[in-house]
């Protein structure tokens, strides 16, 4: 494979990595007086074990060091020390540490996880109760740093506790816990400072920068307020995510209590104001003699015609009915329907996989001038998928759509120009197209203009700037852009 194709496929295809591995210690084993029940994971640089006092009976779950590179073990002796010595009902209760077999644990108490998926009408009440806890811990002097899902435990009453202490930091300070003495307000990975926080949770002045206040934390509540809905937070609660995960900091809740008060009344000043205003305009019509008006409203407020059918899946149709109906309104000539039927050949919606009928599809609304066909279709003939390589056909593609401003074309074009594939290499070019699409939104393009900015290709070298476009990537979920940041 030439460079040119390497480069092709890696910006293709988004890579996942991941690794198993067993627990080092074995049921039954006996750590000082804790004897091991059972095996619960693995995170960074510990395991997990649910572990049972000899001599008292209680459960409790130990954590043992098995990798302190990188400045690890100054996070666990971080997290051990905050635990001891932090006595507060939003953390873990501390029930002993020591060294086995030259490692270093503690036990805290055992806890358990939250439910997957929780129930929706459980959300609010219970992000309720996990706010108020990183509120107690932001009154003792702390900000936790490391807020996600995985990171929060509940009791056996439901009680939310928070857990992984590595990066907790006193308030107002560039200084791990105090009480410590380990670790800087950023973290030193391989002797180089480096932002902290995990990618889907951590607000931008962590990760580009290393700071870090108590409105860090409640960004850090608007992403897991929104993950726990699976993506589909109601109405209500959206505009709460989104002052909670402002770019700027102080446009956020000014602290977690003031996150909790706004789930709490989410629906109570908008329900008054609605009932208010529907009693005025009830009685205002009464009042004018405008009863048949009154009636005709109400009967087109409640008796609303039909949904205009459109292509998108109905969310209780099967996918075998989408595939069917797609199918129809492709036969009757739609563009949109032509382009939506070919994607539902391409993965297999509704219909066995046929690339072959996908590229036919994608041929007939391209032509009709359908934008999205038009990218799509430069992508099956760049990759050969269902049909012949033609690399100076998918430019051809790519230029049409990309002339309609089409996104995902300005994209695979730019990068096409940068690396010479199918055109004459225009760096610069392709750097300006793939930044025009970037700043309208499109997450492969941040990530491609990151990575120009990363390698210097099509503009002179900026780490900052290119950290800046790969954590805008990464924030709506591109894997190159994440595979990049964690790599540095």
């Amino acid at each position: 494979m030439n460079a040119s194709a390497a480069s092709v496929e890696n910006w293709l295809g988004a890579q996942s990595f991941g690794e198993q591995c067993g627990g080092l210690l074995v049921r039954g084993e006996i750590v000082d007086e804790w004897r091991v029940e059972a095996y619960l994971g693995r995170g960074l640089s510990a395991e997990v074990y649910r572990v049972t006092n000899v001599r008292f009976g209680h459960d409790g779950a130990l954590k043992l060091l098995v990798d302190g590179s990188r400045g690890l073990a100054a996070r666990f002796a971080a997290e051990a020390d905050a635990l001891r010595f932090l006595s507060l009902r939003a953390l873990p209760r501390f029930m002993g540490g020591g060294t086995w077999k030259g490692a270093p644990y503690y036990v805290m108490e055992y806890l358990q996880p939250l439910p997957d998926p929780m129930p929706r009408r459980e959300v609010p009440r219970f992000m309720n109760r996990v706010a108020k806890a990183v509120h107690t811990l932001h009154d003792a002097g702390y900000i936790h740093r490391d807020l996600k899902p995985g990171n929060i435990l509940r009791r056996a009453n439901g009680e939310p506790v928070l857990i992984d202490l590595g990066l907790v930091k006193r308030r107002g300070t560039m200084v791990s816990d105090p009480i410590v003495r380990h670790g800087r307000g950023i973290s030193i990975i391989d002797g180089k400072p480096v932002g902290v926080g995990t990618l889907d949770y951590a607000a931008p002045e962590q990760l580009l920068k290393g700071e870090a206040s108590v409105q860090s934390d409640v960004f850090a509540l608007g992403k897991i307020l929104r993950a726990l809905y699976e993506g589909r937070p109601p109405a209500s609660v959206k505009p709460i995510i989104r002052k909670a995960t402002r770019e700027l900091p102080g446009d956020r809740y000014e602290s977690a209590d003031a996150f909790a008060a706004a789930l709490r009344h989410r629906n109570y000043f908008r329900s008054f104001l609605g009932v208010l205003l529907l009693v005025a305009v009830i009685a205002g019509l009464v009042a004018l003699g405008h009863i048949d008006d009154l009636r005709r409203w109400a009967g087109k407020r409640f008796n609303a015609p039909p949904r205009v059918l459109t292509v998108a899946k109905a969310h209780d149709e099967s996918y075998a009915a989408y595939f069917v109906r797609l199918k129809q309104l492709a036969s009757d000539g739609s563009p949109v329907a032509q382009c939506a039927l070919a994607e539902a050949y391409m993965y297999g919606q509704g219909t066995a996989t046929n690339l072959e009928e996908a590229v036919r599809w994608y041929r007939t609304a391209a032509a009709a001038g359908n934008s999205d066909a038009q990218a799509s279709l430069g992508l099956c003939l760049l990759r050969g998928w269902g049909c012949e390589k033609d690399i100076d056909g998918a430019i051809v593609w790519y230029t049409r759509a990309a002339e309609q401003k089409n996104l995902s074309a300005m994209n695979d074009l730019a990068f096409c120009r940068l690396h010479g594939i199918g055109v004459e290499k225009d760096a610069e070019g392709g750097f300006a197209l793939a930044l025009e699409a970037a700043k309208n939104g499109h997450a492969p393009a941040q990530a491609l203009v990151g990575e120009c900015y990363l390698e210097g290709i099509g503009v002179e070298q900026d780490i900052a700037s290119a950290e800046t476009w790969l954590y805008r990537a990464a924030r709506l979920g591109n894997k190159r852009a994440k595979a990049l940041l964690e790599s540095r």
